[in-house]
């Protein structure tokens, strides 16, 4: 009788689930905890392993690797779990606890097993999960390519503006993803405010500022907005697959996606321009994003530097009338870096809001929408894009058919690459937004300006104006809207 029979088992429990929800483990620990006490035996250590395969490496990290250096440092004698598949479904992982290797004592509860007795029977199941692994994952690959051919989504979590359908609900088409009316039209307006020339920072604390929170519940930065204007999906495309760990929206060629089956947020017009504006650009993250209307947009008017904001304070004298001084406020201020100023900026936003308001609600607005001296027909440039994707097609026909060298084909593909390009480039120009656009559909312009972002209502004074803010002397205060009137001048650009 060997040494392992006179004594009882030191015994390390094994629990493992490829999906991390803990309730698969728990029920494991317990089924394994109580086959214990049942034999009478000694539970040494419990190893859990959540959403990990067992049809793939384990690596350094893993509950696996680490009960195994604990067998060879003498801590346990047998793994004891509740099925042959929480083991592993590769035979290599076997031989990694039996013999030559190691001999370590494996009991599977539902399966009736004891290496001790004959390890047969456990090679034999691990040998048909392997098998069983393998069909599943052909199936799958096939099923991947039909799926991506008919042009559905990868399961996973869906961009911000999109639910998942779950494959109960879903329609005769199979169609994945939902849009979901409050988040697409964060999605909608990142790209409205961005193709009128918001900077990105601005438009991440413009949602911030209105309670927005990305699809992960946190604050939106220059970075999460950017990586919506940069997505494919939002305009019902669907991107080429990309190597695991390796996605780089920058690499995504539009024209290589296929069409998406479901509904989009937005034109595919406004993602090539989006996409078209920020290739190539280097992202900032310093931040951008300012807090007042015309901090960096108003100039001194001795100087004629940008104005920064600043945070003043009141100091107030004593009341004539007993009680001490009134306690001091901060507020919002504007100063020029020069110094020849501080001035309180609030009765200025104010007037400058009131004068772009009454500006705007003239009969005339639409006047302001700066004419293109050469219309773009985007129809047209849609047609031409179309037109060069069959060409490029034709070319790899061509090669196929020996009626055109490799040669030949490099230099027809560069030439269609670059008129492609120069198309995206002319789409781009004819889809960025007029700051004033957006007014032709209103009614209400006062109502509309107090609901606008910063962003757009920075963009409207940028456009319209340029305002001079003076100096107005040591210990004076403006504090009505007539006073501000003769001390801040503009310059319009627009009338």
């Amino acid at each position: 009788m060997s040494h392992t029979n006179l004594r009882a088992p030191r015994v390390a429990i094994y629990a493992r689930q490829s999906v991390d929800e803990d309730q698969g483990i728990v029920q494991q620990l317990e089924d394994c905890r109580a086959e214990v006490h049942r034999r009478g035996w000694h539970v040494v250590a419990e190893h859990q392993d959540n959403d990990t395969s067992a049809s793939k490496e384990r690596g350094p990290k893993t509950a696996w690797s680490a009960m195994l250096k604990s067998f060879d440092a003498g801590e346990f004698d047998t793994i004891i779990v509740t099925e042959t598949s929480r083991i592993t479904r590769s035979l290599i992982d076997v031989l990694d606890i039996r013999p030559p290797r190691r001999d370590i004592r494996v009991v599977v509860i539902r399966e009736g097993i004891d290496t001790e007795r004959d390890d047969f029977m456990l090679k034999q199941l691990v040998l048909l999960a392997e098998r069983e692994v393998r069909i599943k994952t052909e199936r799958a690959a096939r099923y991947a390519v039909g799926r991506r051919l008919a042009g559905h989504p990868t399961p996973g979590m869906p961009p911000h503006g999109y639910n998942w359908v779950p494959s109960i609900e879903r329609d005769s088409a199979g169609t994945r993803y939902r849009i979901d009316a409050a988040d697409a039209e964060d999605v909608r307006r990142i790209f409205r405010e961005f193709l009128a020339g918001a900077p990105l920072a601005q438009i991440a604390r413009d949602l911030n500022d209105a309670g927005r929170f990305t699809r992960r519940n946190v604050r939106w930065g220059s970075t999460t907005v950017r990586r919506v204007l940069m997505n494919p999906l939002y305009a019902a495309l669907l991107p080429p697959a990309q190597p695991t760990g390796e996605f780089d929206s920058t690499a995504i060629d539009l024209n290589a996606c296929t069409p998406g089956a479901w509904d989009p947020i937005i034109l595919r017009d406004q993602l090539v321009a989006s996409r078209g504006r920020l290739l190539g650009v280097r992202a900032n993250h310093s931040g951008t994003a300012r807090k007042w209307l015309l901090s960096g947009l108003a100039v001194c008017a001795v100087c004629s530097h940008p104005v920064r904001s600043a945070s003043g304070e009141t100091h107030p004298t004593a009341r004539k009338v007993g009680g001490g001084a009134a306690p001091s406020r901060r507020y919002h201020a504007y100063r020029c870096p020069n110094g020849h100023f501080m001035r309180n900026g609030d009765i200025i936003d104010q007037y400058i809001s009131n004068i772009c308001i009454a500006r705007l609600s003239q009969e005339d607005v639409m006047d302001l929408v700066a004419p293109r001296s050469d219309p773009i027909d985007v129809g047209v440039l849609n047609s031409a894009r179309e037109a060069l994707k069959g060409r490029r097609q034709s070319i790899a026909s061509f090669v196929a058919r020996g009626l055109m060298t490799d040669l030949e084909a490099d230099q027809s593909l560069v030439e269609i690459s670059t008129e492609l390009q120069g198309i995206s480039d002319q789409i781009a120009l004819a889809v960025r937004e007029d700051p004033f656009a957006e007014l032709a559909v209103v009614d209400d312009v006062e109502s509309w300006w107090k609901s606008a972002t910063l962003a757009r209502r920075r963009l409207l004074v940028d456009a319209l104006m340029v305002v001079r803010i003076r100096p107005v002397g040591h210990g004076r205060r403006v504090t009505t809207l007539e006073a501000a009137a003769t001390t801040v001048a503009i310059e319009w650009r627009r009338d």
